[in-house]
Formats: C-alpha cells, sequence, structure tokens
C-alpha cells in the first residue's frame, strides 16, 4: 500500500512538473524611446525568471529613434518593431507574436516593479482568474502627478459607474499598466484600439463577458523620461471607449 501510495504521489508530481514546463508566460513589454530604461526593466525579470513558468520577453517597439530597440536585444528581450502607431496597437502586436498561453503586460519605463510579476500571474496559474490587474495602491514619491492622480480617480469611478453597478465588483484601478491575462481570456475579446484606451477596452470586455477579475496591489515608481499620455486628449479617448464598449450588446 506505502509502494502504491509513493508511486502515485510522484506520478501526480510529475504531471504537475510537466504542466508547468509546458506553461510559458509571455511578458509584453510597449515602448517607445525608453532607452534610459529598457535594459533596467529587462534585467529586473531576469533576475526572477528562475522563480517564474518558462518565460519569453517581447520588446514591442513602436519606432524608437533613441536605440531602444538594439539595447532590449541586447538584454536579452525578443525585439518586434511594430510601424503602426500606438500603445494599444503594440500590445495586441504582443499578444500575436506571443508563444505563451499567460500575457504580462508592463510599461519600459520602470515604473512597474518586475518582483510583482510573480504575483500577478499566480491567480492565472491556479485557474483562479482570467485577468489580474495591478493596483498602483502605494505611489512613491513623485511617481504621479496630482492631475494623474486625479484623472484616474476620475475614469476609475465612471468605470465602475458604467459597468460594475450591472456586472461585478467595483475596480480600484481601472487605468493601470501592468496586468496579466490568459490567452484563452483574449481569444473572448474583440479589441481594436490602439492607443491609450485598450486597457479600458480590456477591461469593459472582460467584465461584459464574465472574465473572473482580481487585483493585486503593486507599488508605482517615477518614470524616467517624458510620459506618452496626454492626460486630457488621452482621458476623453478613454472615456468614448467607455462609452462605445457600454453600448455595444
Amino acid at each position: 500500500m506505502k509502494r502504491t501510495y509513493s508511486a502515485l504521489l510522484i506520478s501526480t508530481t510529475t504531471v504537475i512538473l510537466m504542466q508547468i514546463e509546458k506553461t510559458v508566460l509571455s511578458i509584453i513589454i510597449p515602448t517607445k524611446n525608453e532607452a534610459g530604461t529598457i535594459r533596467q526593466v529587462i534585467q529586473e525579470i531576469l533576475l526572477i525568471k528562475e522563480s517564474l513558468p518558462p518565460t519569453e520577453i517581447l520588446v514591442v517597439d513602436g519606432g524608437s529613434w533613441d536605440r531602444t530597440d538594439s539595447i532590449a536585444y541586447e538584454a536579452g528581450a525578443q525585439v518586434f518593431v511594430e510601424k503602426r502607431a500606438g500603445y494599444g496597437r503594440a500590445i495586441l502586436t504582443g499578444f500575436e507574436k506571443a508563444k505563451g498561453q499567460i500575457f504580462l503586460v508592463m510599461d519600459g519605463d520602470g515604473t512597474y516593479p518586475g518582483q510583482a510579476i510573480s504575483r500577478l500571474i499566480q491567480p492565472i496559474l491556479r485557474g483562479e482568474a482570467d485577468l489580474v490587474l495591478g493596483s498602483r495602491t502605494r505611489l512613491l514619491k513623485d511617481a504621479m502627478s496630482s492631475l494623474r492622480i486625479f484623472g484616474n480617480i476620475l475614469l476609475t469611478h465612471l468605470f465602475n459607474t458604467l459597468f460594475n453597478s450591472s456586472f461585478s465588483d467595483s475596480i480600484s484601478d481601472s487605468q493601470t499598466g501592468m496586468r496579466a491575462i490568459s490567452k484563452k481570456a483574449t481569444e473572448k475579446l474583440n479589441l481594436d484600439c490602439n492607443g491609450f484606451p485598450l486597457t479600458t477596452q480590456i477591461n469593459a470586455q472582460a467584465v461584459k463577458k464574465g472574465l473572473r477579475i482580481l487585483e493585486i496591489p503593486i507599488v508605482y515608481r517615477p518614470r524616467k523620461g517624458k510620459s506618452k499620455l496626454s492626460p486630457f486628449l488621452d482621458g476623453i479617448k478613454i472615456i468614448i471607449t467607455m462609452i462605445r464598449e457600454r453600448m455595444k450588446s
């Protein structure tokens, strides 16, 4: 009886290990002119890579002129040059190129901690979530301007008003740029936003499709260099995207 139990235990462990080996994580980093930070971002990932399932790092570059693409390649990432403009377009291209069963999206400006990757993917690995958002609950000094903090609160409140009163629980940080999503979940979504509103489109469609959404608190750090986000213009586009997605059947 003891031998049978041991054999069963070994067999079960082997199956679990085989499943883990087959689970590939694709880390997708959209970039444009991030030469000052992209090496550090990739190095942070490489430092924890042994604690992750088999992982690939994809940098999707949107036409940088400061050697972001070559620095990313030298640091150990796969690099894809996306000639079509837009933050969202780069992420969608990453989804298309990725080989993994889980996609982790993070910015290349050093604002999001690589150490949080494992915590974001664990609920998906355990089968507890389809989409996991990194909620920026701790802002380091100078990480975000007062205008952007206000805008984020406003957009998140509007999102919850339009969607979550009818579909699910509230989201605390709808505009976070660090998130993990299963490949199967992306296949259920009809994504077409090329700009910053893509994150809102993902959230909206995930809520309406009944996908399981979790949030994990993360630290948000000051970025180096100028932000590509236009608080007013992109804010208007995000609001339009929310209304459009809410009106869809």
